[in-house]
C-alpha cells in the first residue's frame, strides 16, 4: 500500500511492460496466502491484552504511540505527486477495471468466495503487528466478527441517552469502550465488499480539490480517494474523536503524505482547519452531542459552491446515538435547507431517514447590500 500512496519514479522497463505492470500488479488476486507473516519483533502494543475473543485495547496508549511514530504531513503534497503520465493512466485503468468488477457483481462474489483477500491481509497486519493480537485466518475473522457483534447488542451508555449526564468526556469514553472492536470488523468487511462507495459522489470532488471526511471512523471515503483517485491531485483531511477506528484509519493511510489527520478534542465543534471543496459527513450526525454547531462549522469550512455530502439517520437516541442528536434533528436539517441547495437526494423534515445526499453551499448574493 505504501508504494501506491507515495508514488515515486517509474521503474525502467519497456514502455509496454511498464504500462502493464502499473495496471495488473495491484489487481493480483491473492488466495489464503494473503495472510502476511507475523514479525516476531512486533510484540504486544501499548498494553493490549491478547485474549483473541476478548480484546480490550488501551486506546489512549495506542494513540500516543502512534502519534510518536507517524510522519508529519506535508501541507503541499497532493495525491498525484510522483505518478507521471503512465502512472496517471494506469490509475484510471485500474479504477475502471475495479469498477467493472464491482458493477458486474464479480468483485463481491470473489470476496464472498475467499478468492479476493487483499483486504484481509491488511487487517491481519494491523490486528497482529499493531494491536499485538494472535494471527488470524479468514474463518477466524468471521467468527470474531460474530462474537464481538453479540457483545455490542447490550451496549448502553447513560451519558449518551440522559441529557443531564451528557459531557464530551463521557462521549469519548463511550466510543473507547472495548465492545467498539466490533465496528473495526464490520467496517473492514463493508469496505472490502464495497470498495467504490465514493464513486457515486466523485463528480462532486473537483480535480486539485481539498476534501475532508468529518467523523471519518475508518475513513472509507478518504481511503478510496487516496487509492483509486490519485490522478485527481487531491489534498485529504480526516477528522474524528481519538478512538480505535481513528487509530486504524491513520495506520492504513500512514504512507500518504497528502493526508492530514485532525483529532477532535472535547468541546471543539470547529476542528477543521482552512477551507474545503468537498466535505463528507456520513453516519456521523446521529452520534454527535451538538449537531447544529457541527453543521454550522461545516458550512463555514466549505468554499462557496462547495459540497457537503451527508446523511442523518433517525435513531432512537440509544446505544452510541446521542439523545441530543435526536432532539436537534429537525432544526439541524432545517439549517441545511436554509443554507444549502440540495443537488442529489432528498432532505425532509418530516421525521424520515435522510439517506446520503449532496448539498451545495449557496454562493453569496453580491447584488444584496
Amino acid at each position: 500500500m505504501s508504494s501506491r500512496c507515495r508514488g515515486g519514479p517509474v521503474r525502467r522497463r519497456g514502455s509496454s511492460a511498464n504500462f502493464l505492470y502499473h495496471i495488473f500488479q495491484p489487481l493480483t488476486v491473492r488466495l489464503c496466502s494473503a495472510t502476511p507473516p507475523v514479525r516476531p519483533a512486533a510484540a504486544k502494543r501499548a498494553g493490549a491484552v491478547n485474549r483473541y475473543d476478548d480484546f480490550r485495547p488501551d486506546v489512549p496508549a495506542l494513540l500516543k504511540a502512534q502519534d510518536a511514530a507517524l510522519a508529519a504531513p506535508d501541507p503541499g503534497a497532493r495525491s498525484g505527486d510522483g505518478l507521471g503520465p503512465i502512472g496517471r493512466l494506469a490509475t484510471r485503468v485500474r479504477l475502471y477495471a475495479l469498477g467493472a468488477l464491482v458493477k458486474s457483481g464479480a468483485h463481491r462474489r470473489l470476496v464472498y468466495a475467499g478468492l479476493r483477500l487483499g483486504w484481509f491481509g491488511q487487517f491481519q497486519e494491523y490486528w497482529t503487528n499493531q494491536l499485538g493480537n494472535r494471527p488470524l485466518q479468514p474463518h477466524d475473522f468471521y467468527f470474531l466478527s460474530g462474537v464481538y457483534r453479540q457483545r455490542l447488542q447490550s451496549i448502553d451508555f447513560e451519558q449518551l441517552r440522559e441529557p443531564a449526564l451528557a459531557s464530551d468526556a463521557g462521549h469519548l469514553e463511550a466510543w473507547r469502550d472495548h465492545r467498539i472492536v466490533y465496528h473495526l470488523f464490520a467496517h473492514t468487511y463493508r469496505d472490502a465488499l464495497s470498495p467504490l462507495r465514493v464513486h457515486r459522489f466523485a463528480r462532486f470532488v473537483p480535480r486539485g480539490g481539498r476534501v475532508a471526511e468529518y467523523g471519518c471512523g475508518t475513513a472509507p471515503m478518504l481511503s478510496a480517494l487516496a487509492r483509486r483517485y490519485r490522478h485527481r491531485d487531491l489534498q485529504l483531511v480526516g477528522a474524528d474523536i481519538p478512538h480505535l477506528l481513528f487509530h486504524y484509519a491513520r495506520w492504513r493511510l500512514r504512507d500518504c503524505p497528502f493526508v492530514t489527520w485532525v483529532a477532535i478534542e472535547g468541546g471543539n465543534d470547529a476542528p477543521l482547519p482552512g477551507l474545503y471543496d468537498t466535505i463528507f459527513c456520513l453516519e456521523v450526525l446521529e452520534h454527535v452531542p451538538r449537531p447544529i454547531p457541527v453543521l454550522e462549522h461545516l458550512h463555514r469550512a466549505l468554499r462557496p459552491g462547495g459540497h457537503l455530502i451527508f446523511d442523518y439517520i433517525r435513531s432512537d437516541g440509544t446505544g452510541l446515538d446521542t439523545v441530543a442528536s435526536l432532539r436537534d434533528r429537525l432544526p439541524a436539517l432545517q439549517f441545511v435547507l436554509d443554507h444549502f441547495e440540495i443537488v442529489l437526494g432528498r432532505v425532509a423534515t418530516d421525521g424520515s431517514h435522510v439517506e446520503p445526499a449532496v448539498a451545495r453551499k449557496r454562493e453569496p448574493d453580491v447584488t444584496r447590500r
